[in-house]
């Protein structure tokens, strides 16, 4: 499999990561330094909901999974061409205890991605066309990765695609992605709450749909919360007011909602997740892109705590939201 350990240093996860690119000496590769010596020093990285990081070497194109905690890597092909500006990476499963894992790389601009199954000697670019028709049966492109959110459940990476369907990709016999969906309604939304945003986590094999409700059009301010259960079996979304008392949520994503994160994390875990609370959700709210405010919402007890964990930090607005940094052994 190709893994190295470059540090003997743990980094403690999860911890939001604040990105001020190259404008300060605390930016995103320097914040990673402890854990994983200067190798990103150089290199674009890419979170993932499984805790490993794409990191992409602008100038050979070399790429590596990289596990932030303690600097262990992975190799990958180099790429052949540069990625885009906005991307998202996704991994369909543990990379190191399911063969077959692919690392994928979605163009939140285009209708394209790459995809490299750990191991594999190239990565292959595919196009895709997903059409969806809105009234008088008007079509129109829609990107699988921008404005909603993707989890990793059984080797399938699932993402919202229309009110009645949930899209799927799943790996063919000679790797190449395959689309495909199944029926299943959304959840209502509420006309009084116009504004909400969605997230898919996964979750101890499970698959959980999160609606964020914002009060009227105010996107600094929660209004209410929900909580959804994929039964697989139904197909349907089942309402449910817990996530496990050991189990937390970790939701963010790029500004304005541009793409959204969503990934689960064992509060039991020894080292990581310190101070976090079981049965909570911890929101950045990335959609108030001028405040990142941090929103502890107690799933049982239906009651929010804000925080500013970046509060008298002196920070300029940063080239995007703070990120997540889950430690890979809270994902099975």
């Amino acid at each position: 499999m190709g893994m190295e350990d470059e540090s003997s240093v743990i980094l403690p996860l999860p911890v939001l990561v604040h990105d001020l690119g190259t404008r300060a000496e605390d930016s995103q590769t320097q914040a990673l330094s402890t854990a994983a010596g200067d190798v990103l020093r150089d290199h674009r990285c890419f979170e993932t909901p499984q805790g490993w990081m794409l990191a992409l070497d602008p100038a050979s194109l070399h790429t590596f999974l990289l596990r932030p905690q303690d600097g262990e890597r992975i190799r990958l092909p180099p790429l052949e061409e540069a990625l885009p500006l906005r991307c998202k990476c996704m991994l369909s499963d543990n990379p190191t205890a399911k063969p077959g894992c692919a690392v994928v790389v979605f163009d939140l601009d285009d209708s394209k991605m790459w995809t490299c199954n750990i191991g594999a000697s190239k990565w292959d670019s595919h196009r895709y066309q997903l059409t969806m028709f809105l009234d008088g049966d008007v079509p129109r492109e829609k990107n699988m990765a921008k404005c909603h959110g993707m989890a990793a459940v059984g080797g399938k990476i699932y993402y919202e695609i229309t009110g009645d369907e949930l899209g799927f990709i799943r790996s063919n016999g000679d790797g190449s992605p395959e689309l495909d969906a199944m029926a299943v309604d959304m959840v209502d939304l509420p006309l009084s709450m116009p504004m909400a945003a969605t997230y898919l986590v996964e979750s101890c094999g499970d698959l959980f749909l999160v609606v964020v409700f914002f009060d009227g059009d105010n996107v600094h301010k929660i209004a209410e919360h929900a909580v959804y259960k994929m039964d697989f079996l139904r197909p349907a979304w089942c309402k449910v007011d817990s996530i496990g008392d050991d189990r937390a949520f970790l939701l963010g994503g790029d500004r304005i909602g541009i793409s959204n994160f969503g990934a689960s994390c064992s509060t039991a875990y020894h080292g990581g997740c310190g101070g976090m609370r079981g049965n909570c959700i911890y929101f950045l709210n990335h959609m108030a892109i001028t405040e990142n405010f941090l929103h502890v919402i107690d799933v049982g007890k239906g009651t929010e705590e804000v925080q500013r964990p970046f509060r008298h930090k002196g920070y300029m607005m940063p080239v995007r939201p703070p990120f997540w940094l889950v430690p890979t052994e809270c994902t099975p």
